[in-house]
């Protein structure tokens, strides 16, 4: 009878796949990796490589960070895109006269917020908002259009506060889900993302009643946000798909940023100048030069001289190794540590 060999191969198993963390650190603060912002803006930008114009939607209630989540997306388009773009905050009148609105810009590409333009036909004609749906249309035949790439922000309230056409758009935000909305966003996202709507609606009210919201992470395990400390719970669609993201302030990003704050108009002061002028004058330049300097550190930026920032970590030093505070050693150089009020006569016009 013959004998039966049998030839076992061993073969070394392959590397071992990375496991990707749950959650992230972005600037000491923990969070889902799936509710990346970031993530969701990269996909606005990658879409922007692709489309000449690509439009935004943000729609939420009042009250509820449209606003302030329009300059977050916005500054981080500009500051991850590998093309320039500058940002503009606009309004109601210059969506109806876009026409207009483009003569007005250099040639550049722009982030475009149009701030609160629910129920533009209430305060518009059937032909303006004809004109309006052109203009977008034909954007790239349009002065102050051509050849650059343009990425339009709209805020509003309600999903069906704008025309079909205006509201078209590629991707969308959502600050909240009202008590009318839910079966207009069922039909725009989707019945199989019910299941993410009523989520999103439990959490939404459970962040503005409680001041924090929670996320399961399997089975017996979950996450927590402290609300706007520093993040806010929002819905995110790509046009396939919906998931959770969560979004800081855009100043909780980056304290300052120069392209950021020509978005919105100066209402006290005509120019930089003139409040530089009046700000000295009411305070004197020593005085008014000191108080932009602490207000940059406060806001991360240390604008003293070397030998300041050297006398500053001194201190630290000193203040951890010596058995005395910082406020002995404030009364030691006679410094005033009493609070301070600005008094009615002392304000800026």
């Amino acid at each position: 009878m013959p004998v039966i060999k049998r030839i076992i191969k061993y073969v070394p198993p392959g590397p071992k796949k990375p496991i990707i963390p749950i959650t992230i650190e972005w600037k000491g603060e923990r969070m889902i990796r799936n509710h990346s912002i970031r993530a969701a803006v990269h996909e606005i930008i990658k879409m922007s490589s692709s489309l000449d114009v690509v439009k935004i939607n943000i729609i939420g209630i009042p009250a509820s960070g449209k606003t302030t989540l329009a300059g977050t997306v916005a500054h981080l388009i500009h500051k991850m895109a590998e093309i320039p773009y500058a940002v503009k905050l606009l309004n109601k009148d210059n969506l109806l006269n876009f026409q207009e609105t483009l003569k007005t810009l250099t040639p550049t590409n722009y982030v475009l917020i149009f701030d609160d333009v629910s129920y533009l036909g209430a305060s518009a004609n059937k032909k303006q908002i004809e004109i309006v749906k052109q203009a977008f249309t034909e954007i790239r035949h349009l002065e102050g259009g051509k050849d650059v790439k343009i990425i339009a922000i709209f805020n509003f309230h309600y999903t069906r506060a704008l025309d079909k056409y205006l509201r078209q758009c590629e991707f969308s935000f959502y600050t909240s889900i009202g008590s009318s909305e839910f079966e207009n966003m069922q039909q725009m996202l989707g019945v199989k993302n019910t299941q993410k709507l009523e989520m999103f609606r439990r959490i939404w009210q459970q962040a503005y009643t409680k001041d924090k919201f929670t996320f399961p992470l399997g089975r017996k395990k979950f996450f927590s946000y402290s609300m706007r400390k520093p993040f806010i719970p929002l819905l995110f669609s790509n046009g396939h798909s919906v998931r959770f993201v969560v979004s800081p302030k855009r100043e909780w990003v980056d304290p300052i940023c120069s392209t950021c704050a020509n978005t919105e108009e100066k209402i006290e002061y005509s120019n930089l100048e003139d409040f530089v002028n009046d700000f000295s004058k009411k305070f004197t330049i020593g005085n008014a030069k000191a108080a932009v300097k602490i207000k940059l550190f406060q806001n991360g930026i240390n604008g003293y001289p070397k030998r300041v920032k050297q006398a500053m970590k001194y201190i630290d030093q000193s203040l951890e190794q010596n058995n005395f505070n910082l406020e002995d050693l404030a009364l030691a150089y006679d410094l005033n540590i009493n609070d301070t009020k600005l008094f009615p006569d002392k304000q800026p016009i």
